[in-house]
């Protein structure tokens, strides 16, 4: 029998998380979150941009034959006078291409586990922070382990198809694996992109997400927001100090992925405000409440929707980023548009290795879970009410007939994501420009 996970928050919290993530959460958080001062959002549909050109391969001609084999027969030296000499062109050869990549699902070859843990304040400051982690498994070790369950209301769930509930203990043998921190929009929860984060540990990472203090879905509901200041203060901070504990030897819950992790290679990616965060631990930040120092540790970044306008990050924090850089965005996406939140950070900061994806006809939503949730609620018993109401409310924002299809943008989101963070942490590489030149549905610029 499938057993489900034990709830963190009190079924009061949980029940107020549920309403919150899907009425109120994502739709305009990161406006609602963003200082006085960030310029408004646009409201007009922004425009795709094209994909540069490739070169083609320039055709070359045959070599031409000037060793003719000893058995030829003599040539006439007395050809009638009137016989013209007859001349061959060489043949062409066709231009070779680079094969078109295939876009499965983004996920690898490792299953996944998931376990939830709790990142201390040792400062006394009140953020003790719940994170989920993500993890590859030893093989075989999740034939005995129940389907990992995302609990949204008691009752009310969704069940993963690709993780299991364990424990560190099963992480697969050949680490040390690359850490990534995962970070949430504005009034979101850890989970909410599960899909994505599966997909990262199923090709060998180690994923955590913590759960902002005073910017999720719970305190929205419950009118314990903190102020936009504050959160774009906090936000980072929370990230540095997961790296911390993920790297702390000496603490025993951390221990058994402390000692699979590689110290350094550390990846930050994010969704909307978590977008912001993920600039913002290469960039710095500062503002009334006082100044957070770039993170050295950290090698690369991913960003999904990001929030990312002058108000959040200046040109000058966004011009001090050297480490490479992935953004994603949503042609359709009307909270965190991509003129400007992709635009500014793709033109503005100094990565060498730059890459952006621009999916057309995708959504804010685009970057969440929200859509599997509405398909697999129906499988259950009694799913409750409110959750499935507050659900289909959000259908507009990614999840409608004219939208890109939910399954077809997570596997672009993670098959990019994976083939970039390979590029820097396993000596893969990076997807090539001339690998999706017959790909219709988004845009992909190198720089």
């Amino acid at each position: 029998m499938r057993s489900s996970r034990t709830l963190t928050y009190s079924n009061r919290a949980t029940a107020l998380a549920a309403v919150a993530l899907f009425a109120a959460a994502c739709a305009g958080s990161d406006t609602n979150s963003a200082p006085a001062t960030e310029a408004p959002a646009q409201t007009e549909l922004p425009v795709a941009t094209e994909s540069p050109v490739p070169t083609a391969v320039p055709a070359t001609e045959a070599p031409v034959d000037t060793n003719p084999p000893a058995t030829e027969a003599p040539v006439d030296t007395n050809p009638p006078a009137t016989e013209p000499p007859v001349t061959t062109d060489p043949p062409v050869t066709e231009p070779e291409n680079t094969p078109d990549i295939e876009l499965g699902d983004g996920f690898g070859p490792y299953e996944v586990g998931v376990q939830t843990i709790m990142v201390t304040d040792s400062t006394g400051g009140g953020r003790d922070l719940t994170v989920d982690v993500w993890f590859p498994l030893l093989p075989d070790a999740a034939a005995d382990l129940a389907p990992q369950q995302y609990t949204l209301l008691p009752g009310t769930y969704y069940e993963s198809p690709s993780a299991v509930a364990a424990t560190a203990e099963s992480i697969a043998a050949n680490g040390p694996f690359p850490l990534v921190i995962y970070s949430h929009g504005s009034g979101g929860l850890r989970y909410i992109h599960s899909n994505y984060t599966e997909a990262l540990a199923s090709n060998g990472y180690i994923v955590a997400a913590p759960d902002h203090i005073g910017n999720t879905a719970v305190d929205r509901l419950a009118g314990s927001e903190a102020p936009g200041l504050v959160t774009a203060f906090n936000r980072p901070n929370d990230v540095t100090r997961v790296i911390n504990a993920f790297l702390d030897p000496e603490n025993i819950e951390m221990v058994g992925f402390v000692a699979n992790l590689n110290p350094s290679q550390i990846a930050v990616t994010g969704h909307s405000f978590g977008g912001f965060t993920s600039y913002a631990m290469a960039s710095g930040f500062d503002n009334e409440n006082g100044e957070f120092v770039a993170d050295e540790r950290v090698g690369a970044i991913v960003t999904l929707a990001p929030a990312a306008s002058e108000g959040l990050l200046s040109n000058e924090r966004l011009a001090s980023i050297e480490i490479p850089t992935l953004v994603i965005g949503a042609t359709d996406d009307d909270t965190t548009p991509i003129d400007p939140n992709v635009t500014r950070p793709w033109e503005l900061t100094s990565s060498e290795l730059s890459y952006r994806l621009d999916l057309t006809a995708a959504e804010h939503e685009t970057f969440t879970d929200i859509c599997t949730y509405l398909a697999f609620l129906p499988t259950l018993e009694s799913p409750a009410q409110i959750v499935v109401d507050a659900l289909e409310a959000r259908t507009e924002a990614g999840c409608d007939a004219d939208d890109m299809p939910i399954e077809r943008a997570h596997a672009i989101t993670n098959t990019f994501a994976v083939s970039f963070l390979n590029s820097i942490f396993k000596g893969g590489t990076a997807i090539a420009l001339d690998q999706v030149d017959e790909q219709t549905d988004f845009t992909y610029l190198i720089k």
